[in-house]
């Protein structure tokens, strides 16, 4: 649905019953949050949310534009897509319930989208995250990533700024972060990707972890300074290559020597 077709619905069918069958929707074009969120309360069992090529700066929707008793009818939403949308600043986790309970979030080609969530946020529900394109300098902080406790898939793809996925904030305790469920995890075309986490005080653990992609990441030399991945014994260099890969006994190791080597020769 375009937006002149969202803009006709809101003006023309005010009163609209709400459309209780319907689970995905696909919205190009819009230049306002109020129409979104005016779709999303008339759509109590929505499961699936495409939003591109919209002119949004966020995608939450301030207190003011929504009714209080309103809030919470959309807690179905279980797949976020984002597409191209080239305005985007920020998403909104902070300030919208239903967000937080999205179990699928694709994020790809929002350009000015500079940071995922702030550290109060959990995505305890997520299980596949993908973002592709955007600028941030990491993904999460280490208090966010320990609540990652369902995720099975991530990938980060072509985001030129990031520097490592979990960043360090000066605040947290946390010592040790468990991804419990997290089964492949693909880093591709990262040229400013130095680790997956940096800070030398934290404990990571992948115990599950069978698939490991690390392609085009020059500047990778170390994934943390530790680490459990007792699955691991392989690292790809090729997404869905399984022929093609290195291991130099310890997942640190195979990337100091194969990955820096390699991009010296080329």
């Amino acid at each position: 649905m375009s937006f002149r077709e969202g803009e006709w619905l809101q003006n023309y069918i005010v009163n609209v019953h709400r459309m209780h069958n319907l689970q995905s929707l696909v919205l190009h074009g819009l230049k306002n949050v109020e129409i979104l969120f005016w779709f999303l309360h008339r759509l109590p069992n929505l499961k699936r949310l495409t939003l591109g090529f919209c002119h949004l700066k966020r995608i939450w929707a301030p207190a003011s534009l929504i009714s209080h008793e309103k809030i919470g009818v959309v807690l179905q939403l279980k797949e976020l897509e984002l597409k191209s949308i080239w305005s985007l600043e920020e998403i909104g986790f902070e300030h919208e319930v239903l967000l937080q309970r999205v179990e699928r979030l694709i994020i790809q080609r929002c350009t000015k989208l500079t940071y995922l969530a702030s550290s109060s946020i959990s995505f305890s529900f997520l299980t596949y995250l993908e973002v592709v394109n955007c600028m941030m300098r990491n993904l999460v902080t280490c208090s966010t990533a320990k609540t990652l406790v369902q995720l099975r898939t991530m990938k980060v793809s072509s985001c030129p700024m990031i520097v490592e996925i979990v960043a360090e904030n000066g605040e947290e305790e946390v010592q040790e972060i468990e991804f419990q469920q997290l089964r492949s995890l693909e880093l591709v075309s990262l040229k400013n990707l130095t680790s997956f986490l940096s800070a030398d005080k934290y404990d990571l653990k992948f115990p599950l972890l069978e698939n490991l992609v690390v392609s085009e990441c020059p500047k990778m030399t170390k994934f943390s300074q530790v680490q459990s991945a007792p699955n691991i014994q392989k690292v790809h260099v090729v997404a869905g290559e399984k022929d093609k890969w290195y291991w130099e006994g310890d997942l640190n190791a195979t990337l100091q020597k194969h990955f820096t080597h390699q991009v010296r020769i080329m």
